[in-house]
């Protein structure tokens, strides 16, 4: 049955929902410009560029809606929104695939933290893993209104800088993007790439950025039921569109720097030291600080959408022992496996399964909702 929600949001609500979503998908890759080299630059195309971030925004808008629409209707986590709309067979086998990309997730954004920290403060790296270890922990051991709470402030600041870094940015290496395309088409710079194509890198970038949602959005459309349906759908629209445009432009910048970006851990890092010239020593500390906030953001909800699978009660000793637990697996893993390979290795075939979940889950929200609105009006 369609749902009758009405009321009305304030627009601070609205920015806290929707900056909560957008610190939820900028991890790690996004605010290390990892993502925007592999996803975006790696093709040595303008065009190419463009396909992955309307194939990206395509595919986490409308999964997005498909999770919050089953929210509202009761589910109440990413299990309950699975069996919502393809059954309980199918439904686990989908949670299985969010569940095991989340986990692996935690592994590249906890490398990440590290690395930034590497790259700016010459922090050894197993140092920098411990201090991301301890946060991610301390932080996702108060359950989800806590994280909230917190990440909501952070996300429009993150988006808001690396946004403007990219513009920026656009004005001293857009003019040598035809340079970047030649060095990368030549062969004389070589970049991971992350997918057989553009299309396919849409695929699985958008499919990656679904899976690393997928329980906080059904939790978001659940508080959201008795408010107005366009709601939904512009915090949907805006985490959607921020994360599309934001890494598009950063990989573009990349690609007109492409000899000095393939070398880098942290590509974005490096360009704001760049660009910044003689005040890169003040700007530089900045957006190292905004990176490191961005992966904590993010790593944090991760974490609990792995612990909260299993262990629902997120006040219980057993809760926090599994949270523990689990830093501590990461932080060992990290310490033999390079950043870099750990992006791409898995978010690319994480990526295709989240391909597959949102073709899936898209045709059965448009098919319930067709159904919903039918039932709605035999009722009247």
């Amino acid at each position: 049955m369609e749902d009758t929600g009405n009321k009305t949001m304030r627009v601070g609500a609205l920015m806290s929902f929707a900056g909560a979503l957008m610190a939820y998908l900028i991890g790690s890759g996004t605010a290390s410009g990892q993502e925007s080299m592999q996803y975006f630059s790696s093709w040595g195309s303008v065009s190419g560029a463009l396909i992955v971030a309307i194939v990206n925004f395509t595919i986490m808008f409308c999964t997005f809606m498909a999770y919050t629409y089953a929210g509202r209707h009761g589910a109440t986590d990413l299990l309950s929104v699975c069996e919502f709309y393809v059954g309980k067979t199918v439904g686990k086998l989908f949670t299985a695939f969010a569940w095991i990309f989340n986990a692996c997730a935690l592994f590249f954004m906890i490398s990440g933290f590290g690395n930034t920290l590497n790259q700016q403060w010459n922090l050894p790296l197993w140092i920098g893993y411990a201090i991301a270890v301890v946060l991610a922990v301390g932080t996702a051991s108060l359950g989800l209104k806590g994280i909230v709470n917190i990440i909501g402030k952070v996300g429009p600041v993150i988006v808001a800088f690396l946004f403007l870094l990219g513009i920026i940015s656009a004005f001293k290496y857009f003019p040598h993007i035809p340079e970047g395309i030649k060095l990368i088409q030549s062969g004389e710079v070589t970049v991971l790439q992350a997918g057989a194509n553009p299309l396919f890198a849409g695929i699985s970038f958008g499919g990656c950025s679904i899976l690393l949602v997928a329980a906080y959005m059904s939790s978001i459309g659940r508080e959201l039921g008795e408010y107005k349906k366009k709601y939904t759908a512009i915090i949907c629209g805006i985490g959607a569109a921020a994360i599309s445009v934001t890494v598009l432009i950063l990989g573009l910048v990349h690609l007109g720097n492409v000899a000095d970006s393939s070398t880098s851990a942290i590509p974005n890092l490096l360009i704001a030291n760049q660009v910044f010239g003689a005040a890169s020593g003040i700007f530089g500390t900045i957006f190292a600080i905004i990176i490191l906030l961005s992966i904590y953001s993010t790593f944090c909800p991760i974490l609990w959408t792995c612990v909260s699978t299993f262990i629902k009660d997120e006040e219980s000793a057993k809760y926090k022992i599994a949270c523990v637990l689990a830093g501590v697996v990461v932080f060992i893993v990290d310490l033999f496996i390079p950043y870099a390979t750990l992006v791409n290795i898995i978010m690319t075939y994480a990526g295709y399964t989240g391909g597959i979940v949102f073709a899936v889950l898209t045709i059965r929200w448009i098919m319930v909702r067709i159904e919903d609105k039918k039932d709605a009006k035999q009722t009247l």
